[in-house]
């Protein structure tokens, strides 16, 4: 019986998990769930959250505990101290979540094959300015909500060449197509790679070369499809 893992194909916490299974050659069933689906990941591990693993021990979540229980070989190095990619990443949240979020629940991705699976995405995470107490807690209707989705996928122009400009800043703080930082695959990567996934589901980004090799050689290792080929 090979273990379970629950997930989210657009939640970047998964991709990491995913990511980390391909790259270690560990066998497991993968198990989308939907995105309102609140009973699945609330009967193994008590409340709506993901990615979940289950094995021979129980179910248990938290991203990089997982990638540290599958690593038995020690395969992938510990984070280092880096401050400059999470600095990077920081610096383009507002702009990933306009031009992701709306994107999210307009391609074919498993969690959102129903209706209300986007509609619960769309309920629960804020677009720009919004913060998230005032999305989530706020009376905003979920029409207004989508309507503003839209108004931000409709900014692509403007917002676009702002992300390539920062992409040409990113590139030279990956080492390799192998690994970001110096030395080897590393949770620096696990983490960073399964961020820098979701990019691809923006058509017209432009992936500097150093960048495109790294999303393509650790798709191929890590056993994790990008989303080229469903870009809009």
């Amino acid at each position: 019986q090979p273990p379970e893992l629950y997930v989210y194909d657009h939640c970047p916490f998964c991709v990491r998990v995913r990511l980390a299974c391909g790259l270690v050659g560990k066998k497991h069933k993968l198990m989308f769930m939907a995105n309102d689906d609140v009973d699945t990941p609330t009967a193994l591990v008590g409340k709506k959250i993901a990615p979940i693993w289950v094995d021979g021990d129980g179910p248990m979540a938290e991203s990089l505990d997982i990638v540290a229980k599958i690593d038995t070989g020690n395969a992938i190095k510990p984070a280092s101290s880096r401050t400059d990619l999470k600095a990077w990443q920081k610096s383009v949240q507002t702009l990933m979540r306009k031009l992701q979020r709306p994107r999210y629940v307009m391609v074919p991705l498993p969690e959102f094959m129903q209706k209300a699976g986007r509609d619960a995405f769309v309920t629960n995470h804020q677009m720009p300015p919004y913060e998230k107490a005032e999305w989530k807690g706020g009376d905003i209707p979920l029409e207004t909500k989508y309507a503003k989705y839209n108004e931000a996928f409709g900014e692509t122009d403007a917002l676009l060449p702002e992300l390539n400009k920062a992409l040409l800043e990113l590139e030279p703080l990956i080492s390799c197509k192998d690994c970001c930082t110096e030395g080897g695959l590393s949770v620096d990567d696990i983490d960073l790679w399964s961020r820098l996934r979701s990019l691809t589901v923006i058509k017209g980004v432009q992936l500097p070369p150093k960048i495109r090799a790294y999303l393509d050689n650790l798709a191929e290792k890590g056993d994790v499809p990008l989303y080229d080929t469903m870009a809009v």
